[in-house]
């Protein structure tokens, strides 16, 4: 059995309920004494069992934007050495700061988690995030502590990637799902056989349902396990997704309860940034029955995002974003429409009869203005298409940059 730190992921749940009830009141005391808003929040609520958790506040992602950016920090910014930044509300920014014991804790979190898919200070492993410097860091974090060798490249070089793969032999890919599936299909295209690479275990950056899993399994001939984190808590190092395949909330870390149906954690030894009751907004069910892995932290299966949030080509995207790129082009105010896949967007705008008239220049300027918006902002390639308004009275008619003539 592959189990980094037993005294804590196999504690007795008793002992473990206890743990937690000791480190929630330091967590209380902490929160009164160094965070305005928390203080206020909470008053005079005492807690003396665990029971008592359904008394204290909540605290909301919106909560996190307002304090925007080091308002529900507890510790002056002299101990916050380094600083990360989330999507929240609407992509809003989400400000996440870590003490030099927050990166020690985080590394040993996240040792659990590659020592339970079978990493060892043998491995060489390959991260491949592309920009998403917050989760590589965190798995360089847990590499380091169980001494395995660690290489790292950008994942927009595929090429190169699988150079890596055949010149370093790695034992273990950490990548994104759409990353992995690159590589796969990649390596299918030119007739490569993955048994002549060397890995062993992929390690997918969230979840993905069990089609793409066996896929990839078979595609890459490896085993596949995946992570699920959140960017506002901890992500990787949140949970472990055990031999049995569930994921186990670290729960001597972090309280994890559920509220009509959405994922509540609070974080029970975190001192930049402590929260209290953090609504997630990401539906899930949580169990606490025993596991054959032998771990007693809660077992969760998370579902879908209950703010809306889509995902495209691994970016975090809001209705509200797409309005925000708009309303800085010369489309601003018109009405839109838009589809969302694995890899783009999608946006139909629709534009008045005048300016439709003018369609060629204005077509293959708003195009290449929209387009670059969202490169820009975003990260996101788009897809961009005009309607008029006449379509919505069932005529078919749309415009896009190659077009020479109104239909």
């Amino acid at each position: 059995m592959n189990v980094f730190d037993r005294r804590y992921e196999m504690m007795p749940r008793a002992e473990l309920e206890q743990l937690q009830l000791e480190r929630l009141q330091a967590l209380l005391v902490r929160l009164k004494r160094n965070v305005r808003r928390a203080r206020e929040k909470i008053g005079d609520t005492r807690v003396e069992s665990l029971a008592d958790l359904a008394r204290l506040p909540f605290t909301t992602p919106e909560d996190m934007v307002d304090s925007f950016p080091y308002g529900m920090f507890a510790l002056p910014m002299r101990e916050i050495i380094r600083l990360h930044t989330t999507v929240g509300p609407q992509g809003k920014p989400l400000v996440i700061g870590h003490t030099r014991n927050d990166l020690a804790q985080w590394g040993r979190l996240v040792a659990r988690q590659l020592v339970a898919i079978g990493v060892t200070a043998n491995d060489v492993v390959q991260m491949c995030f592309g920009g998403g410097v917050y989760g590589a860091a965190g798995y360089l974090f847990g590499a380091q502590v169980i001494e395995a060798s660690v290489i790292a490249e950008d994942s927009a070089h595929v090429d190169y990637q699988i150079a890596t793969l055949q010149n370093f032999q790695p034992t273990v890919l950490i990548t994104t799902p759409g990353n992995a599936l690159d590589l796969m299909q990649v390596m299918e295209q030119r007739r490569l056989d993955p048994q002549s690479l060397h890995i062993r275990t992929v390690l997918l950056s969230r979840p993905v349902d069990h089609e793409t899993r066996e896929r990839l399994a078979a595609g890459l001939f490896a085993r596949v396990q995946c992570n699920f984190g959140l960017g506002e808590i901890l992500n990787p190092g949140l949970c472990v997704e055990c031999s049995a395949g569930h994921f186990h909330v670290h729960e001597d870390h972090f309280l994890a309860e559920v509220q009509d149906g959405e994922l509540v954690l609070t974080t029970l030894c975190r001192e930049a940034l402590p929260l209290l009751r953090y609504r997630t907004r990401v539906r899930c069910e949580l169990t606490r029955e025993k596991c054959s892995c032998g771990r007693s932290g809660a077992r969760i299966v998370p579902g879908e995002r209950l703010d809306g949030r889509l995902r495209v080509n691994e970016t975090p995207l809001y209705e509200g974003q797409i309005a925000g790129v708009l309303a800085r082009t010369k489309a601003a105010g018109q009405p839109f429409t838009f589809t969302v896949s694995e890899r783009r967007i999608v946006v139909s705008v629709e534009i008045s009869d005048d300016l439709f008239a003018d369609a060629v220049g204005l077509i293959e300027e708003l195009t290449r203005e929209i387009e670059s918006e969202f490169l820009a902002r975003l990260g996101i390639e788009a897809d961009v298409r005009f309607i008029s308004p006449r379509s919505r009275a069932g005529v078919d008619t749309e415009l896009d940059a190659d077009s020479k003539t109104e239909d």
